[in-house]
Protein backbone atom coordinates (compact mmCIF):
# COMPACT_ATOMS: atom_id res chain seq x y z
CA UNK A 1 0.00 0.00 0.00
CA UNK A 2 2.88 2.33 0.87
CA UNK A 3 4.50 1.78 -2.55
CA UNK A 4 1.16 2.20 -4.33
CA UNK A 5 0.70 5.60 -2.65
CA UNK A 6 4.25 6.63 -3.60
CA UNK A 7 3.65 5.47 -7.19
CA UNK A 8 0.43 7.51 -7.32
CA UNK A 9 2.24 10.65 -6.14
CA UNK A 10 5.00 10.17 -8.75
CA UNK A 11 2.43 9.66 -11.55
CA UNK A 12 0.50 12.81 -10.57
CA UNK A 13 3.67 14.89 -10.38
CA UNK A 14 4.77 13.63 -13.82
CA UNK A 15 1.28 14.35 -15.21
CA UNK A 16 1.45 17.95 -13.97
CA UNK A 17 5.02 18.31 -15.24
CA UNK A 18 4.08 17.05 -18.70
CA UNK A 19 1.12 19.44 -18.82
CA UNK A 20 3.38 22.36 -17.88
CA UNK A 21 5.86 21.32 -20.60
CA UNK A 22 3.00 21.02 -23.09
CA UNK A 23 1.67 24.46 -22.20
CA UNK A 24 5.09 26.10 -22.33
CA UNK A 25 5.84 24.38 -25.64
CA UNK A 26 2.88 26.18 -27.13
CA UNK A 27 3.27 29.81 -28.12
CA UNK A 28 3.30 31.41 -24.70
CA UNK A 29 0.49 33.89 -24.95
CA UNK A 30 0.09 36.16 -21.95
CA UNK A 31 -3.36 36.09 -20.42
CA UNK A 32 -5.30 38.58 -18.34
CA UNK A 33 -8.67 38.32 -16.56
CA UNK A 34 -8.94 42.11 -16.05
CA UNK A 35 -8.71 45.16 -18.31
CA UNK A 36 -6.48 47.02 -15.85
CA UNK A 37 -2.75 46.51 -15.19
CA UNK A 38 -2.36 43.43 -13.01
CA UNK A 39 -1.09 43.90 -9.45
CA UNK A 40 -0.94 41.17 -6.82
CA UNK A 41 -2.27 41.33 -3.28
CA UNK A 42 -1.70 37.59 -2.81
CA UNK A 43 0.76 35.18 -4.41
CA UNK A 44 0.40 31.57 -5.57
CA UNK A 45 1.25 28.93 -2.97
CA UNK A 46 1.92 31.39 -0.18
CA UNK A 47 1.38 30.22 3.39
CA UNK A 48 -2.01 31.23 4.78
CA UNK A 49 -3.44 30.54 8.24
CA UNK A 50 -4.87 27.10 7.37
CA UNK A 51 -3.91 26.39 3.75
CA UNK A 52 -1.60 27.01 0.83
CA UNK A 53 -3.00 29.78 -1.37
CA UNK A 54 -4.27 28.02 -4.47
CA UNK A 55 -4.26 30.98 -6.83
CA UNK A 56 -3.31 34.63 -7.05
CA UNK A 57 -5.25 37.60 -5.71
CA UNK A 58 -5.46 40.44 -8.22
CA UNK A 59 -6.13 43.99 -7.10
CA UNK A 60 -9.25 45.73 -8.41
CA UNK A 61 -8.46 49.33 -7.40
CA UNK A 62 -10.23 48.80 -4.07
CA UNK A 63 -13.65 48.65 -5.71
CA UNK A 64 -16.12 46.01 -6.90
CA UNK A 65 -17.79 45.71 -10.29
CA UNK A 66 -14.84 45.58 -12.70
CA UNK A 67 -15.46 43.33 -15.74
CA UNK A 68 -13.84 39.91 -15.36
CA UNK A 69 -12.65 38.43 -18.65
CA UNK A 70 -12.40 34.86 -19.88
CA UNK A 71 -8.65 34.38 -20.36
CA UNK A 72 -9.03 31.96 -23.29
CA UNK A 73 -11.76 30.07 -25.15
CA UNK A 74 -13.69 27.65 -22.98
CA UNK A 75 -17.00 26.56 -21.47
CA UNK A 76 -18.47 26.92 -18.00
CA UNK A 77 -17.88 23.66 -16.12
CA UNK A 78 -19.03 24.60 -12.62
CA UNK A 79 -20.54 27.41 -10.62
CA UNK A 80 -20.47 27.82 -6.87
CA UNK A 81 -22.31 30.29 -4.67
CA UNK A 82 -21.38 30.36 -0.99
CA UNK A 83 -21.52 32.70 2.00
CA UNK A 84 -17.91 31.78 2.78
CA UNK A 85 -14.84 30.58 0.84
CA UNK A 86 -14.73 31.83 -2.75
CA UNK A 87 -18.21 33.37 -2.50
CA UNK A 88 -19.50 33.58 -6.07
CA UNK A 89 -17.10 31.49 -8.16
CA UNK A 90 -16.98 30.45 -11.80
CA UNK A 91 -14.99 27.51 -13.24
CA UNK A 92 -14.22 27.54 -16.97
CA UNK A 93 -12.77 24.50 -18.72
CA UNK A 94 -10.45 24.98 -21.71
CA UNK A 95 -9.61 22.61 -24.60
CA UNK A 96 -5.89 22.49 -23.65
CA UNK A 97 -6.59 20.49 -20.45
CA UNK A 98 -6.71 23.42 -18.04
CA UNK A 99 -9.44 25.03 -15.99
CA UNK A 100 -9.49 28.64 -14.80
CA UNK A 101 -11.29 29.70 -11.63
CA UNK A 102 -12.60 33.18 -10.81
CA UNK A 103 -13.57 33.81 -7.18
CA UNK A 104 -15.14 36.42 -4.85
CA UNK A 105 -17.22 37.72 -7.76
CA UNK A 106 -19.84 40.39 -7.20
CA UNK A 107 -22.07 38.82 -9.83
CA UNK A 108 -21.97 36.66 -12.97
CA UNK A 109 -22.80 37.91 -16.45
CA UNK A 110 -26.40 37.78 -17.64
CA UNK A 111 -26.27 34.28 -19.21
CA UNK A 112 -24.71 32.64 -16.17
CA UNK A 113 -26.92 34.59 -13.74
CA UNK A 114 -30.08 33.31 -15.44
CA UNK A 115 -28.92 29.69 -15.05
CA UNK A 116 -27.80 30.22 -11.45
CA UNK A 117 -31.12 31.80 -10.41
CA UNK A 118 -33.10 28.95 -11.98
CA UNK A 119 -31.05 26.44 -9.98
CA UNK A 120 -31.36 28.45 -6.75
CA UNK A 121 -35.14 28.67 -7.05
CA UNK A 122 -35.45 25.00 -8.00
CA UNK A 123 -33.41 23.98 -4.95
CA UNK A 124 -34.78 26.78 -2.73
CA UNK A 125 -31.21 27.55 -1.68
CA UNK A 126 -28.93 30.55 -2.04
CA UNK A 127 -25.84 28.35 -1.69
CA UNK A 128 -25.26 26.00 -4.63
CA UNK A 129 -22.38 24.04 -6.15
CA UNK A 130 -23.37 22.81 -9.61
CA UNK A 131 -21.78 21.17 -12.63
CA UNK A 132 -22.87 23.25 -15.63
CA UNK A 133 -21.20 21.25 -18.41
CA UNK A 134 -24.57 20.22 -19.86
CA UNK A 135 -25.65 23.85 -20.27
CA UNK A 136 -23.02 24.46 -23.00
CA UNK A 137 -22.26 27.99 -21.82
CA UNK A 138 -19.26 28.83 -24.01
CA UNK A 139 -17.09 31.93 -24.03
CA UNK A 140 -14.34 33.31 -26.21
CA UNK A 141 -11.15 34.87 -24.97
CA UNK A 142 -11.86 38.40 -23.74
CA UNK A 143 -15.60 37.89 -23.14
CA UNK A 144 -16.98 39.40 -19.93
CA UNK A 145 -18.01 36.46 -17.77
CA UNK A 146 -18.56 38.21 -14.43
CA UNK A 147 -17.80 41.28 -12.32
CA UNK A 148 -15.21 41.50 -9.56
CA UNK A 149 -16.40 41.60 -5.98
CA UNK A 150 -15.82 40.92 -2.31
CA UNK A 151 -18.03 37.88 -1.66
CA UNK A 152 -17.28 34.87 0.53
CA UNK A 153 -14.33 35.01 2.90
CA UNK A 154 -12.64 37.83 1.00
CA UNK A 155 -10.88 40.44 3.12
CA UNK A 156 -11.51 43.24 0.61
CA UNK A 157 -12.36 43.77 -3.07
CA UNK A 158 -10.15 41.68 -5.37
CA UNK A 159 -10.27 38.87 -7.92
CA UNK A 160 -9.07 35.42 -6.87
CA UNK A 161 -7.75 33.69 -10.00
CA UNK A 162 -6.66 30.05 -10.37
CA UNK A 163 -5.15 27.96 -13.13
CA UNK A 164 -5.76 24.20 -12.75
CA UNK A 165 -4.91 20.91 -14.38
CA UNK A 166 -8.42 19.75 -15.28
CA UNK A 167 -7.67 16.02 -14.93
CA UNK A 168 -5.96 16.12 -11.51
CA UNK A 169 -7.42 19.40 -10.17
CA UNK A 170 -3.91 20.33 -9.08
CA UNK A 171 -3.44 24.07 -9.18
CA UNK A 172 -0.73 25.49 -11.46
CA UNK A 173 1.15 28.71 -10.90
CA UNK A 174 -0.68 31.28 -13.06
CA UNK A 175 2.22 33.74 -12.88
CA UNK A 176 3.85 31.75 -15.69
CA UNK A 177 1.10 33.12 -17.96
CA UNK A 178 -0.30 36.33 -16.46
CA UNK A 179 0.81 39.66 -17.89
CA UNK A 180 2.79 40.97 -14.91
CA UNK A 181 6.17 42.69 -14.62
CA UNK A 182 8.27 42.72 -11.43
CA UNK A 183 11.85 43.78 -10.64
CA UNK A 184 11.86 43.54 -6.84
CA UNK A 185 13.67 40.62 -5.20
CA UNK A 186 12.34 38.81 -2.10
CA UNK A 187 13.53 40.05 1.28
CA UNK A 188 14.99 37.66 3.86
CA UNK A 189 14.04 39.34 7.13
CA UNK A 190 14.80 36.96 10.01
CA UNK A 191 16.72 33.71 10.45
CA UNK A 192 15.38 31.24 13.01
CA UNK A 193 17.43 28.31 14.26
CA UNK A 194 15.56 25.37 15.76
CA UNK A 195 16.93 22.76 18.10
CA UNK A 196 15.82 19.17 17.45
CA UNK A 197 16.50 16.90 20.41
CA UNK A 198 17.10 13.15 20.32
CA UNK A 199 13.44 12.46 21.05
CA UNK A 200 12.31 14.63 18.14
CA UNK A 201 11.08 17.70 20.01
CA UNK A 202 11.49 20.98 18.11
CA UNK A 203 11.89 24.53 19.42
CA UNK A 204 13.42 27.88 18.46
CA UNK A 205 16.85 28.35 20.07
CA UNK A 206 18.06 31.46 18.24
CA UNK A 207 16.48 34.43 16.41
CA UNK A 208 18.82 36.43 14.16
CA UNK A 209 17.92 39.67 12.41
CA UNK A 210 19.21 39.66 8.84
CA UNK A 211 21.40 42.56 7.70
CA UNK A 212 21.00 43.81 4.15
CA UNK A 213 24.36 44.32 2.37
CA UNK A 214 22.91 45.72 -0.85
CA UNK A 215 22.99 44.19 -4.33
CA UNK A 216 20.50 41.52 -3.11
CA UNK A 217 23.03 40.13 -0.63
CA UNK A 218 22.52 39.85 3.11
CA UNK A 219 24.14 38.31 6.18
CA UNK A 220 23.82 37.42 9.84
CA UNK A 221 26.62 37.35 12.37
CA UNK A 222 28.45 34.06 12.88
CA UNK A 223 26.77 32.15 15.69
CA UNK A 224 27.87 29.43 18.07
CA UNK A 225 25.20 26.92 19.03
CA UNK A 226 25.05 23.86 21.27
CA UNK A 227 26.16 20.81 19.30
CA UNK A 228 23.31 18.63 18.08
CA UNK A 229 20.66 18.47 15.39
CA UNK A 230 19.25 21.78 14.18
CA UNK A 231 16.85 23.09 11.57
CA UNK A 232 16.64 26.39 9.70
CA UNK A 233 13.60 28.66 9.45
CA UNK A 234 13.35 31.87 7.43
CA UNK A 235 10.95 34.77 7.61
CA UNK A 236 10.80 35.86 3.98
CA UNK A 237 8.49 38.20 2.11
CA UNK A 238 8.33 39.25 -1.51
CA UNK A 239 7.02 42.45 -3.08
CA UNK A 240 6.32 43.68 -6.57
CA UNK A 241 6.43 46.97 -8.41
CA UNK A 242 3.35 49.09 -7.72
CA UNK A 243 2.11 47.07 -4.72
CA UNK A 244 2.77 47.38 -0.97
CA UNK A 245 1.54 43.86 -0.10
CA UNK A 246 3.83 41.25 1.44
CA UNK A 247 3.80 38.22 -0.86
CA UNK A 248 4.98 34.63 -0.59
CA UNK A 249 8.22 33.41 -2.14
CA UNK A 250 8.40 31.32 -5.36
CA UNK A 251 11.67 29.46 -4.81
CA UNK A 252 13.64 28.84 -1.62
CA UNK A 253 16.90 26.89 -1.45
CA UNK A 254 19.15 25.99 1.48
CA UNK A 255 22.69 24.75 0.87
CA UNK A 256 24.94 23.37 3.62
CA UNK A 257 28.67 23.22 2.85
CA UNK A 258 27.80 23.76 -0.82
CA UNK A 259 25.38 20.81 -0.89
CA UNK A 260 21.64 21.30 -1.33
CA UNK A 261 19.69 20.34 1.78
CA UNK A 262 16.26 21.85 1.03
CA UNK A 263 14.50 23.28 -2.01
CA UNK A 264 10.97 24.59 -2.46
CA UNK A 265 9.66 25.55 -5.91
CA UNK A 266 6.04 26.67 -6.09
CA UNK A 267 4.86 25.60 -9.55
CA UNK A 268 1.85 23.50 -8.53
CA UNK A 269 -0.11 22.42 -5.47
CA UNK A 270 -2.60 19.74 -4.44
CA UNK A 271 -5.66 20.42 -2.29
CA UNK A 272 -5.23 17.14 -0.41
CA UNK A 273 -1.85 18.34 0.90
CA UNK A 274 -3.28 21.36 2.67
CA UNK A 275 -2.79 19.69 6.06
CA UNK A 276 0.98 20.03 5.56
CA UNK A 277 0.75 23.82 5.90
CA UNK A 278 1.84 23.81 9.55
CA UNK A 279 4.71 21.48 8.74
CA UNK A 280 6.26 24.03 6.40
CA UNK A 281 5.09 27.12 8.31
CA UNK A 282 5.90 27.96 11.93
CA UNK A 283 2.43 27.96 13.47
CA UNK A 284 3.24 29.96 16.60
CA UNK A 285 5.30 32.67 14.92
CA UNK A 286 2.51 33.17 12.38
CA UNK A 287 -0.11 33.33 15.14
CA UNK A 288 1.81 35.51 17.61
CA UNK A 289 4.04 37.72 15.41
CA UNK A 290 2.32 37.46 12.01
CA UNK A 291 5.63 36.27 10.57
CA UNK A 292 5.45 33.79 7.70
CA UNK A 293 8.42 31.58 8.57
CA UNK A 294 9.37 28.80 6.15
CA UNK A 295 10.82 25.83 8.05
CA UNK A 296 13.35 24.06 5.82
CA UNK A 297 13.27 20.73 7.65
CA UNK A 298 10.96 17.88 8.63
CA UNK A 299 10.65 14.44 7.06
CA UNK A 300 6.90 14.99 6.52
CA UNK A 301 7.79 17.63 3.90
CA UNK A 302 9.22 14.97 1.58
CA UNK A 303 5.71 14.29 0.27
CA UNK A 304 4.86 17.96 -0.28
CA UNK A 305 4.64 18.89 -3.94
CA UNK A 306 7.51 21.16 -4.96
CA UNK A 307 9.81 20.20 -2.06
CA UNK A 308 13.15 18.40 -2.36
CA UNK A 309 14.83 17.29 0.88
CA UNK A 310 18.10 15.67 1.84
CA UNK A 311 18.47 14.13 5.30
CA UNK A 312 15.10 15.60 6.26
CA UNK A 313 16.52 19.10 5.78
CA UNK A 314 18.09 19.08 9.25
CA UNK A 315 21.78 19.65 10.08
CA UNK A 316 23.88 17.68 12.57
CA UNK A 317 26.22 20.24 14.12
CA UNK A 318 29.26 18.68 15.80
CA UNK A 319 31.17 20.31 18.65
CA UNK A 320 33.99 22.45 17.22
CA UNK A 321 32.65 22.17 13.66
CA UNK A 322 31.84 25.21 11.50
CA UNK A 323 29.34 24.83 8.67
CA UNK A 324 28.77 27.21 5.76
CA UNK A 325 25.14 27.90 4.87
CA UNK A 326 23.68 29.64 1.86
CA UNK A 327 20.03 30.59 1.40
CA UNK A 328 18.60 31.74 -1.93
CA UNK A 329 15.10 33.21 -2.15
CA UNK A 330 13.72 34.00 -5.61
CA UNK A 331 10.52 35.15 -7.27
CA UNK A 332 9.17 33.72 -10.50
CA UNK A 333 10.68 36.57 -12.55
CA UNK A 334 14.27 35.70 -11.64
CA UNK A 335 14.79 38.33 -8.95
CA UNK A 336 16.68 36.70 -6.08
CA UNK A 337 18.30 37.42 -2.73
CA UNK A 338 21.13 35.47 -1.13
CA UNK A 339 22.01 35.01 2.54
CA UNK A 340 25.35 33.51 3.60
CA UNK A 341 26.25 32.68 7.20
CA UNK A 342 28.25 30.31 9.40
CA UNK A 343 27.28 28.22 12.41
CA UNK A 344 29.75 26.67 14.84
CA UNK A 345 29.04 23.82 17.23
CA UNK A 346 29.68 24.40 20.93
CA UNK A 347 29.17 22.21 23.99
CA UNK A 348 26.04 20.10 23.76
CA UNK A 349 23.25 20.89 26.22
CA UNK A 350 21.72 18.33 28.51
CA UNK A 351 18.33 17.31 27.17
CA UNK A 352 15.13 17.64 29.15
CA UNK A 353 14.02 14.38 30.72
CA UNK A 354 10.46 13.09 30.91
CA UNK A 355 7.79 11.39 28.80
CA UNK A 356 7.29 12.40 25.18
CA UNK A 357 4.56 11.93 22.60
CA UNK A 358 6.72 10.58 19.79
CA UNK A 359 5.86 11.51 16.21
CA UNK A 360 5.07 8.55 13.97
CA UNK A 361 3.32 6.58 16.71
CA UNK A 362 -0.32 6.40 17.84
CA UNK A 363 -1.15 7.86 21.26
CA UNK A 364 -4.11 7.88 23.61
CA UNK A 365 -4.47 10.81 26.04
CA UNK A 366 -7.02 10.50 28.82
CA UNK A 367 -8.13 12.53 31.83
CA UNK A 368 -11.47 12.23 33.62
CA UNK A 369 -14.23 11.59 31.10
CA UNK A 370 -12.17 13.01 28.21
CA UNK A 371 -9.94 11.16 25.76
CA UNK A 372 -7.95 12.12 22.68
CA UNK A 373 -6.91 9.53 20.10
CA UNK A 374 -3.88 10.44 17.98
CA UNK A 375 -2.98 8.41 14.89
CA UNK A 376 0.48 7.57 13.59
CA UNK A 377 0.43 10.64 11.35
CA UNK A 378 -1.12 13.11 13.78
CA UNK A 379 2.09 14.76 15.00
CA UNK A 380 4.54 16.77 12.91
CA UNK A 381 7.19 16.27 15.59
CA UNK A 382 7.43 14.92 19.14
CA UNK A 383 5.85 17.01 21.92
CA UNK A 384 5.66 17.04 25.70
CA UNK A 385 2.40 15.41 26.80
CA UNK A 386 -0.09 16.99 29.17
CA UNK A 387 -3.32 15.26 30.04
CA UNK A 388 -5.19 16.81 32.91
CA UNK A 389 -8.45 18.47 33.93
CA UNK A 390 -8.05 22.04 35.16
CA UNK A 391 -10.06 23.81 37.85
CA UNK A 392 -12.66 24.90 35.29
CA UNK A 393 -13.21 21.31 34.12
CA UNK A 394 -11.32 21.75 30.84
CA UNK A 395 -9.32 18.92 29.27
CA UNK A 396 -5.76 20.11 28.57
CA UNK A 397 -3.76 18.08 26.05
CA UNK A 398 -0.59 20.20 25.68
CA UNK A 399 1.30 23.02 27.34
CA UNK A 400 0.47 25.29 24.42
CA UNK A 401 -1.46 24.94 21.18
CA UNK A 402 0.18 22.47 18.81
CA UNK A 403 -1.04 21.95 15.21
CA UNK A 404 -1.63 18.40 13.99
CA UNK A 405 -0.74 16.85 10.64
CA UNK A 406 -3.81 14.60 10.73
CA UNK A 407 -6.83 15.28 12.91
CA UNK A 408 -7.29 13.53 16.26
CA UNK A 409 -10.54 12.18 17.70
CA UNK A 410 -11.65 14.02 20.84
CA UNK A 411 -14.28 12.23 22.96
CA UNK A 412 -16.05 13.02 26.21
CA UNK A 413 -18.13 10.35 27.91
CA UNK A 414 -21.46 11.18 29.51
CA UNK A 415 -25.17 11.67 29.01
CA UNK A 416 -25.51 15.16 27.54
CA UNK A 417 -28.49 17.23 26.49
CA UNK A 418 -29.12 17.92 22.82
CA UNK A 419 -27.79 21.47 23.05
CA UNK A 420 -24.42 20.53 24.60
CA UNK A 421 -21.39 20.62 22.30
CA UNK A 422 -17.62 20.35 22.49
CA UNK A 423 -15.60 23.52 22.21
CA UNK A 424 -11.98 24.64 22.17
CA UNK A 425 -10.55 27.27 24.50
CA UNK A 426 -7.82 29.22 22.71
CA UNK A 427 -4.58 30.34 24.38
CA UNK A 428 -6.23 33.76 24.67
CA UNK A 429 -9.27 32.29 26.43
CA UNK A 430 -11.68 32.58 23.49
CA UNK A 431 -14.31 29.83 23.23
CA UNK A 432 -14.77 28.22 19.79
CA UNK A 433 -17.58 25.76 19.06
CA UNK A 434 -16.60 22.48 17.39
CA UNK A 435 -18.60 20.41 14.93
CA UNK A 436 -19.88 17.86 17.44
CA UNK A 437 -21.27 14.38 16.84
CA UNK A 438 -22.79 11.84 19.21
CA UNK A 439 -22.29 8.17 19.89
CA UNK A 440 -23.75 5.85 22.51
CA UNK A 441 -21.10 6.88 25.05
CA UNK A 442 -21.06 10.68 24.66
CA UNK A 443 -19.83 13.42 22.34
CA UNK A 444 -16.93 13.50 19.89
CA UNK A 445 -15.26 15.77 17.38
CA UNK A 446 -12.18 15.68 15.13
CA UNK A 447 -9.67 18.36 16.08
CA UNK A 448 -6.63 19.82 14.34
CA UNK A 449 -4.88 21.22 17.43
CA UNK A 450 -3.56 19.98 20.73
CA UNK A 451 -4.82 22.41 23.34
CA UNK A 452 -7.64 22.97 25.82
CA UNK A 453 -11.15 21.58 25.34
CA UNK A 454 -14.43 21.51 27.24
CA UNK A 455 -18.18 21.09 26.81
CA UNK A 456 -20.75 23.87 26.88
CA UNK A 457 -24.49 24.24 26.42
CA UNK A 458 -25.89 26.59 23.80
CA UNK A 459 -29.37 27.75 24.76
CA UNK A 460 -29.26 31.15 23.06
CA UNK A 461 -31.13 31.37 19.74
CA UNK A 462 -29.83 33.38 16.78
CA UNK A 463 -30.57 37.11 16.60
CA UNK A 464 -32.32 38.70 13.60
CA UNK A 465 -32.14 42.48 13.20
CA UNK A 466 -34.02 44.35 10.46
CA UNK A 467 -31.79 47.05 8.93
CA UNK A 468 -34.20 48.51 6.38
CA UNK A 469 -34.39 48.90 2.61
CA UNK A 470 -30.97 50.03 1.41
CA UNK A 471 -30.07 50.57 -2.27
CA UNK A 472 -32.96 48.42 -3.47
CA UNK A 473 -32.27 45.59 -1.02
CA UNK A 474 -34.19 44.53 2.06
CA UNK A 475 -31.47 43.90 4.61
CA UNK A 476 -31.23 41.96 7.86
CA UNK A 477 -28.34 41.20 10.16
CA UNK A 478 -28.29 37.64 11.49
CA UNK A 479 -25.86 36.31 14.05
CA UNK A 480 -25.34 33.56 16.58
CA UNK A 481 -22.93 34.04 19.45
CA UNK A 482 -21.78 30.45 19.97
CA UNK A 483 -22.50 27.35 17.89
CA UNK A 484 -22.99 29.33 14.68
CA UNK A 485 -25.69 29.56 12.04
CA UNK A 486 -26.70 26.27 10.46
CA UNK A 487 -29.46 27.39 8.10
CA UNK A 488 -31.66 30.31 7.11
CA UNK A 489 -34.84 30.57 5.06
CA UNK A 490 -36.77 33.55 3.79
CA UNK A 491 -40.35 33.56 2.54
CA UNK A 492 -42.36 36.39 1.02
CA UNK A 493 -46.13 36.06 0.93
CA UNK A 494 -45.78 32.35 1.70
CA UNK A 495 -43.31 31.66 -1.13
CA UNK A 496 -39.60 30.90 -0.88
CA UNK A 497 -37.57 33.96 -1.80
CA UNK A 498 -33.89 34.28 -2.68
CA UNK A 499 -32.06 35.84 0.26
CA UNK A 500 -28.32 36.26 -0.22
CA UNK A 501 -26.04 35.78 2.79
CA UNK A 502 -22.59 37.27 3.40
CA UNK A 503 -21.13 35.51 6.46
CA UNK A 504 -18.33 38.00 7.18
CA UNK A 505 -20.70 40.98 7.44
CA UNK A 506 -23.57 38.81 8.76
CA UNK A 507 -25.89 40.50 6.25
CA UNK A 508 -28.83 38.58 4.78
CA UNK A 509 -30.59 40.49 2.02
CA UNK A 510 -32.93 40.17 -0.92
CA UNK A 511 -33.79 42.39 -3.84
CA UNK A 512 -37.19 44.04 -3.65
CA UNK A 513 -37.53 43.08 -7.34
CA UNK A 514 -37.74 39.36 -6.48
CA UNK A 515 -40.88 37.77 -8.03
CA UNK A 516 -42.53 36.94 -4.68
CA UNK A 517 -43.10 40.64 -3.92
CA UNK A 518 -46.32 42.32 -5.03
CA UNK A 519 -45.75 45.95 -5.89
CA UNK A 520 -48.05 48.49 -4.28
CA UNK A 521 -49.21 46.00 -1.65
CA UNK A 522 -48.25 45.06 1.90
CA UNK A 523 -45.93 42.05 1.68
CA UNK A 524 -45.35 39.60 4.53
CA UNK A 525 -41.70 38.63 5.04
CA UNK A 526 -40.89 35.66 7.27
CA UNK A 527 -37.27 34.87 8.18
CA UNK A 528 -36.28 31.71 10.02
CA UNK A 529 -32.71 31.18 11.27
CA UNK A 530 -31.49 28.00 13.03
CA UNK A 531 -28.17 27.50 14.79
CA UNK A 532 -26.08 24.30 14.90
CA UNK A 533 -27.81 22.87 17.97
CA UNK A 534 -31.35 23.58 16.79
CA UNK A 535 -32.12 26.91 18.49
CA UNK A 536 -34.47 28.76 16.18
CA UNK A 537 -35.51 32.38 15.71
CA UNK A 538 -38.33 33.54 13.45
CA UNK A 539 -39.04 37.13 12.50
CA UNK A 540 -42.08 38.44 10.65
CA UNK A 541 -42.64 41.88 9.21
CA UNK A 542 -44.89 43.57 6.69
CA UNK A 543 -43.42 45.81 4.04
CA UNK A 544 -44.95 47.81 1.23
CA UNK A 545 -42.85 47.74 -1.92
Amino acid sequence: MKYFYLYRIIVLILFNHLLLISLSAQTKEEITPLRIPLLLSGNFGELRATHFHSGVDLKTKGIVGLPVLCVKDGKVARVKVSAVGYGNALYIEHPDGTTTVYGHLQKFNREVTEVVRRIQYAKESFEIDENLSDYQLTFRKGDTIAYSGNTGSSGGPHLHFEYRNTATEHTLNPLHYLKIRDHIAPRIRVLYIYGIDQQGRVGVIRRCEVKNLGDNKCMVAKAQLPAGKIGIGLYITDAMNGSWNKLGVYRLQLRVNDRERFRLTVDSAAFDQGNLINGLKDFRLYRDRRETVYRCFGSHLSSLMGVQLEEGGSILLQQGETVELEVTAADIYGNETQLNFQLTGGVAKREKAGPVLTAGQPHWLKAGSYSLQLGEKSLFHSVDPLQQIDSAGCFITSYEEEPLYQKARLHVAGNFGEKVILCRISDKGKREALVTQRDSAGLYSFVSLLGKYTVAEDTCPPVIEYLGVIEGRIKFKIQDEFSGIQSYRGEVNGRWCLFEYDAKSKILSCRKSEPAFVRGHLNQIVLKVIDRVGNCTEKKLFLKI
